[in-house]
């Protein structure tokens, strides 16, 4: 049985395809540019894809459809005035006048765009040219079963970088939860404090490089562990890595595979996947970018939170984990819900473990707006 493997196209450094571009493009002034060199054939493109050419005396005749007039049949009657209005009803429509009017506003699939950023006239821009590259960021599965992932990767945002912006700008603008916290067990107190951080590792690994945040000294080397996989791993013991700093490092001296998949790791285990989209070449007639707001947010994904999985109203305040008492492994859940489904005055119910993603006293002002809201606590 033969196999059939898809080829993928050589990696592509991106400072030799800018200068290879503009030697392209540039030649004396009798020159002729290399896509005027040819002249195409003109044809008359009506004459020669007429739908006259192709029709036969044995087709069949097409009937002109008429709709008629819409009719509305509802599958379902509004509660009167004078008749009991389930309390779950009345959330479920104060829930949805507040929400989005758009049927695709709550999808998984749906993103906002950012307008671009305003040209800076004044900003000298090299004759050389400057690269503008699309960066596409997914937010990591979400899903397991027996220690697999179940769920694909969803997409959470979009930058615009330019060449000369360091790989650092780009890590700071990217948007996790894990950002600025460290979990830990926290089901036999829930309100207990979150132990505050002094690192920040993480990586890039674009290509066949490594790139390491190592602004923190304290930062451990998280591509030291995945070397040391790799040299024992089978189909990777015989692949060259390399290591360099993620600080030092700009757009324009990586070497990628456009829309290839690229790995982001940090705080652990929380993995990223990011794809370099679009390579553009932005000249002093094009564009004239303000470096400073770069890399820029293009578009964003409108569905990058869950609701509880008891009460589906309130945003998720907690992941539980190894609860026999819930269907879903980990399950997503709020405040209240959490506090009134596993504790009975105070005391733990069972063995679960739980992690709190946001703090109490943010909580609280949640809390407080859904009371104003008349919604069921």
């Amino acid at each position: 049985m033969d196999s059939t493997y898809m080829t993928t196209k050589p990696a592509l450094n991106l400072r030799d395809f800018l200068s290879d571009y503009q030697n392209k493009i540039s030649g004396t002034a009798d020159e002729v540019p290399f896509f005027l060199q040819t002249n195409p054939i003109l044809v008359d493109v009506s004459d020669n894809c007429s739908l006259d050419l192709i029709e036969s005396t044995d087709d069949s005749s097409i009937a002109v459809f008429q709709p008629a007039a819409d009719k509305c049949r509802p599958t379902f009657s509004l509660p009167q005035e004078n008749q009991h209005v389930p309390s779950t009803f009345t959330a479920l429509s104060q829930h949805k006048d507040k929400s989005r009017k758009c049927p695709f506003g709550r999808t998984q699939y749906s993103h906002k765009l950012n307008p671009p950023p305003t040209d800076a006239p004044n900003l000298h821009l090299d004759a050389c040219g400057e690269l503008e590259l699309t960066v596409r960021v997914y937010r990591p599965p979400r899903a397991y079963h027996r220690g697999f992932k179940v769920e694909i990767p969803v997409f959470a945002e979009e930058f615009v970088c330019l060449g000369s912006n360091y790989l650092t700008e780009l890590r700071d603008k990217i948007s996790c939860v894990c950002n600025g916290k460290r979990f830990v067990d926290i089901s036999d107190d829930p309100d207990a404090p979150l132990p505050s951080i002094d690192t920040n590792p993480g990586y890039f690994f674009i290509n066949d490089t490594f790139y390491n945040d190592q602004r923190n000294p304290n930062n451990p080397d998280y591509s030291k562990t995945v070397l040391q996989w790799a040299a024992r791993a089978n189909g990777v013991n015989g692949e060259t890595l390399k290591v360099e700093s993620m600080e030092g490092k700009r757009f324009i001296d990586l070497t990628v595979s456009p829309g290839s998949p690229l790995h982001y790791l940090h705080h652990g285990n929380c993995e990223h996947l990011f794809v370099i989209s679009q390579i553009e070449v932005l000249t002093p007639l094009s564009k004239r970018p303000d470096r400073s707001l770069y890399p820029y947010p293009h578009a964003f994904s409108t569905f990058n939170r869950r609701t509880c999985y008891m009460c589906g109203i309130r945003s998720y305040s907690f992941i539980v984990n190894q609860s026999r008492r819930q269907l879903h492994d980990p399950s997503y859940l709020c405040r209240s819900c959490f506090l009134s489904f596993f504790y009975v005055d105070g005391v733990k119910l069972g063995q679960f473990k739980a992690y709190r993603m946001y703090d109490h006293v943010e909580l609280e002002d949640e809390e407080e707006d859904v009371k104003e809201q008349n919604l069921p606590f």
